[in-house]
C-alpha cells in the first residue's frame, strides 16, 4: 500500500520531527536527559538511534532469565555501545519470581493468569525505567508505535507507561523503513518482533497476523476511515480478521486514554 511507504524526503522529515520533540520534552520538563528500555529489537533501537544523537541517553537492558534471548541481550550491547550510549544490564527475574511467589493466586480465576503473569514482566521493567528516571533526572521515552497504540498491545502501567512516545504516530511497517534509513543493524531490523512475555513468543503468533496486513487494515479503518466490508473488499483478506482488529481497537480503548473522573459539579 503505497500510503504506507515513506520516500526519503518523508523519512528524513519524521527523523528531524522525533530529534525535535525529543529534545522540547527535555528541555521543557527541565531533564537531564531520557532513559530508554532498549530491548534488541527494531523499535527500541530506533528510539534509542534518534535520542542518542540529540540528548543525554541511558539504557536499561532488561532480559529475564531463560526466557529473553541471549542474541537480544547481545545486539541491545553492541547498539549502545556503538552508538557511544551509557547502558546498564538488568536482570528481572527476580522481581517477577518474588511477585508470583506471594501474590494469592489461589484466590482469583484462573482463566486469565497466564497473561496476567506475563504482564509482570513490563510491569517490573517500568519500575526500573521509572528509578533510573528519578535517581538521574531524566524522563522516560516509550518505544510503541502506532500499530500497537491503535490495538492497545501493551501492557497497561508496563511498556505503555513513558513520558514521551516518539514513534507512537509511525505504524510499524514505517518504523522498520525508518530503521533502515537510519542505518541500523540489519540482524535487529529482520528480527521477529516479540513483547518477550514467554519463551517463544511473538507478536505475529500472537495477533494473528504479519504487520503488513495488520498496517494495512488499520490504515484503512482509522486513517481513511473505512468500514469493516470496504476494508475486506479493498485488501481482500479473511473477514474474521478485520473485525479482530476492530475488536481490539474498541475492546482496548481504555489503554489509549486518561482514566475517567467523576465529575463534581
Amino acid at each position: 500500500m503505497k500510503e504506507l511507504k515513506l520516500t526519503p524526503e518523508k523519512l528524513e522529515y519524521c527523523k528531524k520531527e522525533i530529534e525535535k520533540g525529543i529534545k522540547d520534552i527535555v528541555k521543557d520538563s527541565n531533564s537531564k536527559g531520557v532513559v530508554v528500555a532498549l530491548s534488541g529489537g527494531v523499535d527500541s533501537a530506533v528510539v534509542l538511534k534518534l535520542a542518542s544523537g540529540i540528548v543525554d541517553t541511558h539504557a536499561l537492558i532488561m532480559p529475564e532469565l531463560d526466557v529473553t534471548n541471549k542474541i537480544d541481550i547481545q545486539d541491545a550491547e553492541e547498539l549502545a555501545k556503538s552508538l557511544g550510549v551509557n547502558y546498564s544490564i538488568i536482570e528481572i527475574s527476580d522481581v517477577v519470581n518474588s511477585i508470583k511467589k506471594i501474590f494469592p493466586w489461589a484466590k482469583f480465576d484462573e482463566k486469565d493468569r497466564k497473561i496476567s503473569y506475563a504482564n509482570i514482566k513490563p510491569r517490573a521493567r517500568m519500575i526500573f525505567n521509572y528509578l533510573a528516571a528519578n535517581l538521574d533526572k531524566r524522563i522516560v521515552l516509550g518505544t510503541g508505535n502506532r500499530t500497537e497504540i491503535l490495538l492497545g498491545y501493551a501492557t497497561k502501567y508496563g511498556d505503555n507507561a513513558c513520558d514521551f512516545k516518539p514513534i507512537g504516530d509511525l505504524y510499524k511497517t514505517q518504523i522498520i523503513q525508518l530503521a533502515r534509513y537510519l542505518e541500523l543493524p540489519e540482524k535487529i531490523i529482520e528480527k521477529k518482533p516479540s513483547a518477550g512475555l514467554w519463551k517463544g513468543q511473538t507478536d505475529e503468533d500472537e495477533l494473528g497476523a504479519g504487520y503488513r496486513d495488520i498496517d494495512r487494515i488499520l490504515y484503512l479503518l482509522i486513517d481513511k476511515k473505512y468500514s469493516m466490508e470496504k476494508t475486506t473488499k479493498e485488501l481482500n483478506l479473511d473477514p474474521e480478521l478485520i473485525r479482530n482488529m476492530h475488536s481490539r481497537m474498541k475492546g482496548n480503548k481504555h489503554k489509549r486514554v486518561m482514566p475517567k473522573l467523576v465529575k463534581i459539579n
